[in-house]
């Protein structure tokens, strides 16, 4: 039992990634995930790591307008992003947050994390242009979107659900990433300026 103890904390980096990944299923009670595009489960798969997101993203003091309350701004047309609502109230890193749906151009103010949940470029650059210079968290979902200075990208690889950090977008918005989610990621340098 002693050998079996030793081993499992010999692979610490992988020890890490699955336990997060799993943390991240039991919190929003999935039970198993599978490659289902725009799908519920996906959703609340995504859900759980925007969540476990938070744990590992350090915010200058001043990017709140509530010390209390992380502020998480969606814009999406698919009814699966809805379960993003689950999250309201919950409490991280001391913190509640407050799920908020877009719905204009000042729907961004208070914003501290900003999901995507859409295909449309052009709105998704237009946005990143807007939010640029501002302490918020993109996060997308779709192709190039960390290129297009997008922060975490959310992408698909052997029907398996992956991130991707942009880390020149994450320091322009001066916001800090603990080498955990950094491990688990894959990194991206540059985008638009």
């Amino acid at each position: 039992m002693r050998d079996k103890f030793q081993k499992s904390k010999a692979g610490g980096k992988i020890g890490r990634q699955v336990i997060m990944i799993v943390w991240c299923l039991m919190v929003l009670g999935v039970i198993c995930a599978h490659a289902e595009p725009l799908s519920g489960l996906e959703y609340r798969v995504k859900a759980g790591f925007i969540y476990n997101f938070v744990k590992f993203v350090e915010w200058p003091p001043n990017a709140f307008e509530d010390n209390n309350m992380i502020v998480l701004c969606f814009a999406s047309n698919n009814p699966f992003s809805d379960v993003l609502f689950d999250l309201n109230n919950k409490i991280v890193s001391g913190k509640k947050i407050e799920v908020r749906k877009y719905e204009d151009d000042n729907d961004t103010e208070g914003c501290n994390i900003f999901f995507f949940g859409t295909t449309d470029k052009a709105f998704i650059q237009q946005r990143l242009i807007d939010l640029k210079n501002r302490n918020i968290l993109t996060v997308g979902e779709i192709e190039g979107f960390a290129q297009m200075g997008g922060i975490i990208n959310f992408f698909m690889e052997q029907k398996r659900l992956r991130f991707e950090i942009n880390v020149d977008a994450a320091r322009k918005a001066e916001l800090k990433l603990s080498s955990q989610i950094l491990m688990s990621a894959e990194i991206v340098k540059g985008g638009h300026e």
